[in-house]
């Protein structure tokens, strides 16, 4: 902020005579202040995992890049923007954010993913994320095999979603009588109400 400060010139012209003439200077006189822009590298959006969430939102979100910042005093904040929604991500490192999805009508369409350090300016990265409604299973069968795997195990639901990454779509076997961790095997989308996994071995 400022003002234009006029500054009067006087010039004396003519050979002998005594004529003075007087032009005005302009110049912009800036007010001083305490308020500071700080510039920076923008961010690049290199991958986010998974790209597909609920539509009541919570899904985990971890995206990687670089130049990525967290500088609050200079208004340095990460964000991550699911189409037209806003959200704060959390900070882990320069190369890598977490964000959770917000609730999201939209279902069934790539809608636009992008971050930012500011809320304001975004990536261009064309990353894109998609919402589907919550899965429900009703049964499964059969629901018991041998110890050694290998058994097709028919899930009935509804809202199965056609999940083309294999790596994102699932089955999670979790042992109910021993602390031992989880077995993630691939599930085979058959259709929106039927998936198939094989049990997995090696528990005996």
């Amino acid at each position: 902020m400022g003002r234009d400060v006029r500054v009067p010139i006087s010039n004396t012209v003519g050979f002998k005579a005594n004529v003075t003439e007087t032009s005005y200077f302009t110049y912009y006189d800036y007010i001083p202040s305490n308020v500071e822009y700080y510039q920076y590298r923008e961010p690049t959006l290199v991958s986010k995992v998974p790209s597909n969430g609920i539509a009541q939102g919570g899904t985990v979100v971890q995206v990687s890049g670089f130049d990525f910042r967290y500088m609050p005093e200079y208004g340095l904040v990460p964000h991550c923007r699911f189409g037209d929604k806003i959200v704060r991500a959390v900070y882990d490192s320069p190369v890598r954010w977490v964000c959770i999805a917000p609730p999201n009508d939209v279902i069934g369409s790539q809608i636009p993913f992008e971050v930012s350090l500011n809320g304001v300016d975004w990536t261009s990265s064309g990353e894109t994320f998609t919402y589907f409604v919550q899965p429900e299973i009703y049964s499964s069968s059969p629901d018991a095999g041998p110890a050694s795997g290998g058994t097709e195990i028919f899930i009935k639901g509804k809202n199965f979603p056609r999940i083309s990454d294999q790596n994102l779509f699932k089955c999670r076997f979790t042992p109910t009588n021993a602390k031992l961790p989880p077995k993630f095997i691939d599930a085979i989308w058959l259709n929106d109400t039927t998936i198939m996994c094989t049990s997995p071995g090696g528990w005996s």
